[in-house]
């Protein structure tokens, strides 16, 4: 189109030819996101850890962790490590 239009009405125009780039990967839709980690909490089949990591990918180990940590302590699943508890008495 630009070149018809450089040859009808605008000789001064220059032409380019576009550049088009994709991302890196296709984004999957946070409904079946949602679907299969609430099927895995319903088998009981990944870990927490698994799960937050599954729904960001994009978070480093320690706000993971800090996550975990939340989530087991708001469901009551947080309990001490009995292997450390004798070692402090």
């Amino acid at each position: 189109m630009l070149r018809l239009d450089r040859a009808l009405s605008t000789p001064g125009l220059v032409p380019e030819r576009p550049r088009i780039t994709f991302g890196d990967s296709v984004s999957e839709d946070p409904t079946s996101t949602a679907q299969i980690l609430s099927l895995l909490q319903q088998a009981q089949a990944a870990f927490t850890d698994t799960k937050v990591r599954w729904l960001h990918p994009d978070w480093d180990d320690t706000a993971v962790q800090s996550e975990v940590n939340r989530i087991l302590t708001e469901t009551g699943q947080a309990v001490p490590d009995p292997m450390q508890a004798g070692e402090l008495a």
